[in-house]
């Protein structure tokens, strides 16, 4: 078991610097700049190019802001509960966790694109069928559940907390990361106010 864990650590987290964690960070990112340009259709203010550019590049910087500002509050949370670890190794921890929406966007992109063409980030879209539909929010969700168990099982090895522990860690970064959207968003509220 021992040995299991060193390898473990080996590669997790001596890898940790490698390009693999920017990179599956950044597509996490588009990801998220993906959703969000079909639920605020995008598309019908830039258009399907620049949409799709803006998802690319804005994506890639936002999954690597939150690579960044993620890794610190795991730290800091893991810590708070008593855990033993650095902010590198919890950068880590975000970057590898997110490796699974590489895949998810391999399968939707393409899908969706069939379904909705040059639409895909407009507000009006044709009629999908339920099938894509059903299978895409299926797919996005099991991806976000493995997102959350990889999260929870690194933060425990990163930390050295129990599993209930990292849970615990994980729970508490997400409600601090919601407090500060919440702070963010009064602050640009009241700002255009004045």
């Amino acid at each position: 078991l021992d040995e299991l864990e060193h390898e473990v650590n080996a590669l997790l987290f001596e890898r940790g610097r490698s390009g693999a964690v920017l990179v599956f960070s950044a597509v996490s990112g588009i990801y998220v700049a993906y959703v969000t340009a079909q639920g605020f259709g995008l598309g019908d203010r830039i258009g399907f190019a620049g949409a799709a550019l803006a998802v690319l590049l804005v994506g890639a910087v936002w999954g690597l802001v939150a690579l960044y500002f993620a890794g610190g509050l795991l730290s800091w949370s893991a810590e708070t509960l008593r855990g033993d670890t650095e902010t590198e190794r919890m950068y880590a921890v975000f970057g590898y966790a997110t490796w699974p929406f590489l895949p998810l966007l391999a399968v939707i992109v393409p899908l969706e694109f069939a379904a909705y063409d040059t639409t895909l980030f407009a507000e009006e879209r044709p009629e999908a069928s339920a099938l894509l539909v059903w299978g895409v929010n299926a797919l996005e969700l099991a991806t976000i559940g493995l997102w959350l168990l990889l999260m929870v099982k690194g933060t425990a090895l990163a930390a050295r907390l129990s599993q209930v522990a990292a849970a615990e860690t994980v729970v508490l970064s997400l409600v601090e990361m919601s407090v500060i959207a919440v702070l963010l968003l009064v602050i640009l509220v009241v700002s255009f106010m004045i």
